[in-house]
């Protein structure tokens, strides 16, 4: 029991130190900070590859060609990691612990963040303006159509399913609405 303590121990400082592999995904500017208007401190090709430091929120620290920064998650993949302290850390931990079937993290349209990033995330009313800047109005919108040769298409709405007689049955039905 004393080896796995000192084995945890010793693993659990050496894991800041070690760095993921990863590869880009498509052409990025490197920000001095995980922020859209922070400085640059770079640009990163498609496929470069980098080394994986941290993740916050939206964004993900990388290393490459000697300049560290922040990129968007989505701009960059991990790779397989080589074997080293942060898998046998990971393993000790495998061994001593028993999985949690209660808890359950669902996150829609994001990749890459884990419980902790999740639990830590907060509202940010700067990041929320700086998202309404993006919204366009229909005849802009029409206008970009028309450029790019995209043509409209009426697409009707699905048929309303149909009405379950059980209550149990309703219940169960992800279609099940108060008073349909």
């Amino acid at each position: 029991m004393k080896i796995l303590i000192l084995l945890t121990a010793l693993f659990g400082l050496a894991l800041p130190a070690w760095a993921a592999p990863g590869v880009m995904l498509r052409d990025e500017v490197l920000l001095a900070a995980a922020d859209a208007r922070a400085a640059s401190v770079g640009r990163l090709a498609r496929n470069a590859q980098v080394e994986i430091l941290a993740r916050q929120g939206g964004w993900t620290q990388v290393r490459a060609a000697g300049r560290t920064g922040w990129v968007r998650i989505l701009s960059v993949r991990a790779s397989a990691p080589a074997a080293g302290a942060a898998d046998l850390a990971g393993l000790v931990g495998a061994g001593t612990t028993r999985p949690d079937s209660s808890r359950v993290v669902a996150v829609a349209g994001l990749r890459g963040l884990t419980e902790q990033e999740l639990k830590l995330a907060k509202f940010n009313a700067d990041e929320l303006a700086l998202l309404e800047r993006y919204q366009t109005d229909r005849a802009e919108a029409e206008r970009f159509a028309r450029v790019a040769g995209l043509t409209p298409r009426r697409v009707d709405y699905l048929p309303r399913p149909a009405r379950q007689s059980s209550d149990s049955a309703t219940k169960t039905s992800p279609w099940a609405t108060p008073g349909y």
